[in-house]
This record gives C-alpha cells, sequence and structure tokens, in this order.
C-alpha cells in the first residue's frame, strides 16, 4: 500500500473486481456487498477535488465530509466553493464535518439534544453555501462519548452512527496510518459491507513521506496568504516582496 493517486485507481479495481458495488449511505442496502468510500477533508479542499476527478474518472461516486469550523480552509470563500462546485458535478455528495471541540463540550457537560441542534445548524449553513441539501455528518475528532452515544440526527444520516461504524468493517487511513491492511480485506471478501475512510491530503502522483506533506503545506501557506493580501493591498509589491518572506 502506498499514497499515491495510482494505488487509489489500483484500490477501486481491486474492490470492483471481488464484486462489490460502490455505493453511499443511502442506497447501500440495495447491494449485497458493498463497499461506501468516504473523504473527511480536514485541512486542504483543492485536494479533495482532485481525489473527487480520479473517483470521476474511475466511475465511482463517494462521500466528502467538509468542515464548516476549518482555521485551514474557509468554505464561504469564492476559491473554496468553486471546488465544492466541482465535487458535486462530478457526481460525488458532500457531507457535513462536524468538529464538536468547537463548541467546548466535554464528558461532564455533554448533551446529545444540544449537539444534535449544532449538527442540524452548521448542515443547514453549508446547504446555504453549495446550494445542494447536506444529508450526512461524520465527526471530527469524536469523543468517546460521543462515538458511543449513536447519535440519531433527524433528516441526516451518522456516518459514525451503530449501522456504519459497527455493523461494516470500517477501515481507515488516519495520521497517514492504515491500522489495517485494507488490500487483504476487500480481497478476503470476509465482509459483505466495508467502509473505508481516506484523506485527499495524503496523495499524490509520486508518494512523499508524512513529513515532507506536512512541511510543504505549512510553507504553501505563506504563499497562499501572500496571494490573498494582493487582492486586498493596492501594488503590494512596493511595500513588501514575496522574495523577503521566504
Amino acid at each position: 500500500m502506498d499514497f499515491t493517486y495510482k494505488w487509489y485507481r489500483e484500490l477501486i479495481k481491486k474492490i470492483q473486481k471481488n464484486g462489490y458495488c460502490i455505493t453511499d449511505y443511502h442506497d447501500y442496502r440495495n447491494y449485497k456487498k458493498t463497499v461506501i468510500l468516504r473523504h473527511d477533508v480536514d485541512n486542504d479542499l483543492e485536494k479533495a477535488e482532485q481525489l473527487a476527478r480520479i473517483e470521476y474518472e474511475s466511475d465511482v461516486k463517494s462521500t466528502y465530509f467538509v468542515l464548516l469550523t476549518s482555521d485551514f480552509y474557509n468554505p464561504m470563500s469564492k476559491k473554496s466553493i468553486k471546488s465544492l462546485k466541482k465535487i458535486l458535478k462530478y457526481g460525488h455528495e458532500i457531507g457535513l464535518h462536524f468538529d464538536e471541540v468547537q463548541y467546548d463540550l466535554s464528558e461532564e457537560n455533554w448533551d446529545e439534544n444540544y449537539i444534535c441542534e449544532c449538527i442540524k445548524h452548521e448542515a443547514k449553513v453549508l446547504s446555504d453555501i453549495m446550494d445542494d441539501e447536506v444529508l450526512t455528518v461524520s465527526m471530527h475528532r469524536p469523543s468517546k462519548k460521543t462515538l458511543s452515544s449513536d447519535l440519531l440526527i433527524p433528516g441526516m444520516i451518522n456516518s459514525y452512527g451503530t449501522e456504519f461504524f459497527r455493523n461494516f468493517k470500517y477501515v481507515s487511513d488516519s495520521r497517514m496510518n492504515w491500522r489495517e491492511n485494507v488490500e487483504k480485506i476487500v480481497d478476503s471478501n470476509q465482509y459483505e459491507r466495508i467502509h473505508i475512510l481516506t484523506h485527499a491530503f495524503w496523495y499524490f502522483e509520486n508518494e512523499k513521506d508524512i513529513n515532507t506533506i506536512l512541511k510543504e503545506y505549512v510553507l504553501r501557506a505563506k504563499y497562499d496568504r501572500y496571494e490573498a493580501l494582493k487582492n486586498d493591498i493596492t501594488d503590494l509589491y512596493s511595500v513588501l516582496k514575496f522574495e523577503d518572506v521566504e
């Protein structure tokens, strides 16, 4: 296993070769052997757009979960909306990636009704941004309380609910580490339902280690910040040259 687009394409082929139908959170019951492909967008919407195109070219659909409260991207910016619209155009679903940490909840003051209301509120905001209804949610850094509660959110599907987190075989590449070999799981045909979480942030044409990916991401932020300033400050170069911050 590696973290390249070539490997991801091969994984899709392996899933299909083993008789699985790649479905979504809405129609999986119509098939005997199903795989749900899920992507949590923690850092970079443009990387998500790139992976969405690869899936489109492979004629499969998946679900991309987007943070409304990210410190790394703004889903309301023109640039982000363009990426979101492109992902939808490729035929994928966009769901809400919900971060309960934003609401200062702890094990002691955890409130199921309050969390559900916050999720519905964020889903409505994201729906309005995209002009497309948000019907699914995944949790970002969920607490043990949230994981064990099997949250039932009216009108929405919880990807961390018992059905998808327990009844499916769940496997993830979190922190660029497959805790189980996803290829062997698919090849084993041991499970009729598999739920695969990947993060587009880790995948490139040529494989990179985690240190390189994170370092390049941090360094690229200088360029992004400079480009944003150019839109706000007339003749930015006369007061600050980009090479001065390299």
